[in-house]
């Protein structure tokens, strides 16, 4: 009778009417009811190979605790013949004990749990063996898992269920991906069960997605699933208090700011002007400008020119790995161009304050307000936000670099060294 806890009438605080039948009831702690679409999507995986697409905390990981339970009949008893094994797999070490602690609280199943490589991968098959017969689910990372497997102390027919956690990661190059193709060789290949909170790993453009949630479930050999229900989804998953701030108008008195958006809107006219026929099959010469010059602009007018000219910098180091490697003329042009003004910008920016420092006069009041509600979330480095020399003095390595090439700054680093030395 662990975790139960009666109720009379006499020891009640409610009172005597407390004692009623159905208030007398024992009811465990750990009980859970299955909402709506989670019986909905455990449904789906009982009867194929699922890939579960649901929102960070609408439970996951209790349809994942479900689908062992129905097939627990499966896992009871000693490892082969007579039984098999259920295998969580996540992603780093620290996910190992949040999943251990969601089977034992809504389960009697026997769980152990491996997360450090090193200690694992010395493990004996004897010592593997003796841990395969005392539990019944293994909750294991993926690096852990693809160990096992590949060393053959575990067969993928000796596992029933395999469940992928965050399993979009197997879209990239992953133990998900490698342990899947191992599964193509094995003749009984277990139960898939994939979760996950974002099925695409990254941006993509709207017409790609079908094509990438296919390629998931082509990997995984699995259907993508969600609730039908999305109104009743929203009821359950967490929603953000969003708070719209107002950070009022950005005036500059230098003329700094408007000294720059007038040559960054000068440079965008004179591409968009420039008569370049672009054949079907060719690259546009000035696609890359173009986006460059848009988003510092954007910077510029969002940010403010300190901003801006920190943004330019970084460009200007990744224009010249493609002017290093683009072998069209003219493609080559647009980009030397590009370069000459980002470049201009600094110039300009350094006739009023110095990069290498923060002045809070030019960034807009956005910047300002960001600040303040950061600084709220570390309020023993307030004196740091109040004051420019917290970022004046961080480590110079952060600097932009405005050499031409990245040859001169490995030439810089060596210099660097050698005096150190």
């Amino acid at each position: 009778m662990a975790g139960l806890q009666l109720m009379t009438p006499a020891s009640s605080p409610m009172g005597p009417f407390f004692g009623l039948p159905w208030q007398q009831e024992a009811i465990h702690d750990n009980i859970y009811t299955p909402r709506k679409y989670q019986v909905e999507l455990l449904e789906a995986a009982l009867d194929h190979n699922t890939i579960v697409c649901l929102n960070t905390g609408s439970g996951k990981t209790f349809i994942a605790v479900l689908l062992t339970k129905e097939l627990a009949h499966q896992i009871r008893g000693d490892l082969n013949p007579h039984a098999k094994r259920t295998v969580f797999l996540v992603n780093s070490a620290n996910q190992v004990a949040q999943q251990v602690s969601a089977v034992r609280t809504h389960s009697d199943l026997k769980v152990g749990e491996y997360s450090d490589l090193e200690v694992n991968a010395s493990w004996t098959k004897e010592r593997w063996s003796q841990e395969f017969t005392k539990h019944q689910v293994l909750i294991m990372t993926c690096y852990v898992a693809l160990t096992v497997l590949k060393n053959g102390y575990l067969s993928l027919s000796d596992i029933n269920l395999l469940v992928f956690d965050e399993c979009h990661l197997a879209i990239l190059d992953h133990p998900y991906r490698e342990i899947m193709k191992l599964c193509e060789s094995c003749p009984s290949c277990p139960r898939i069960l994939g979760l996950t909170a974002s099925i695409l790993n990254g941006k993509c453009d709207p017409e790609e997605l079908e094509e990438k949630i296919q390629k998931l479930e082509r990997i995984l050999r699995s259907d993508a699933e969600t609730a039908t229900d999305l109104v009743v989804l929203d009821r359950y998953t967490s929603q953000p208090c969003e708070i719209v701030v107002d950070c009022g108008p950005f005036t500059d008195r230098s003329g700094l700011y408007e000294r720059l958006l007038m040559e960054l809107e000068a440079a965008l006219d004179f591409i968009n002007d420039c008569n370049v026929a672009v054949h079907s099959k060719e690259r546009d010469s000035t696609l890359i400008s173009k986006q460059i010059l848009s988003d510092c602009r954007a910077v510029l007018v969002v940010l403010g020119p300190w901003c801006a000219d920190k943004v330019a910098g970084m460009m200007v180091r990744e224009l010249q790995k493609y002017i290093k490697h683009e072998q069209e003329e003219l493609h080559r042009k647009f980009l030397l161009f590009t370069d000459t003004l980002l470049r201009k910008i600094h110039a300009l920016c350094e006739e009023y304050f110095s990069p290498a420092s923060l002045d809070l006069k030019y960034v807009t009041p956005k910047v300002m307000k960001l600040l303040e509600i950061l600084r709220k979330y570390k309020p023993y480095e307030r004196q740091q936000f109040e004051s420019v020399e917290w970022y004046n003095n961080r480590n110079q390595d952060n600097y932009v670099s405005w050499s031409d090439s990245e040859d001169d700054d490995d030439d810089q680093k060596k210099k660097k060294k050698e005096k150190k030395k």
